[in-house]
């Protein structure tokens, strides 16, 4: 594929005008402090085990709300989402694929060889 034919995801979004979020992981001192969290964005998950939210905010403000979220006393760490930063592209997508197929098919050599060497 062309590099001129390829579209982000972030420009495509740009270009339908549709407001751009951001995923904060934000972790907690005690799992009773979710509910402070609704007025910084939107919560759409919550784990109580590990005692952390995943909040979506609107990505311009998502500085802002990072350091309001940090500077908060129930606050252990913020930390924003990396999905935007994988590469999605078909070339990277089957370079990984090809490097692990030559993995497997080298440790299928080596216990084939081991095998051999036992009998």
């Amino acid at each position: 594929m062309k590099k001129g034919l390829q579209m982000g995801v972030e420009e495509d979004l740009a270009n339908k005008n549709i407001i751009q979020r951001q995923s904060l992981t934000v972790y907690l001192n005690s799992i009773s402090d979710q509910y402070k969290l609704r007025r910084y964005g939107d919560i759409v998950y919550f784990s109580k085990k590990f005692a952390y939210c995943i909040l979506y905010v609107n990505k311009k403000e998502s500085e802002q709300v990072c350091q309001d979220l940090n500077s908060l006393d129930f606050v252990k760490k913020v930390e924003k989402s990396t999905w935007n930063q994988i590469d999605l592209s078909s070339d990277h997508i089957e370079k990984q694929i090809t490097e692990l197929a030559q993995e497997a098919e080298k440790a299928l050599q080596e216990r084939q060889e081991d095998t051999e060497q036992l009998l």
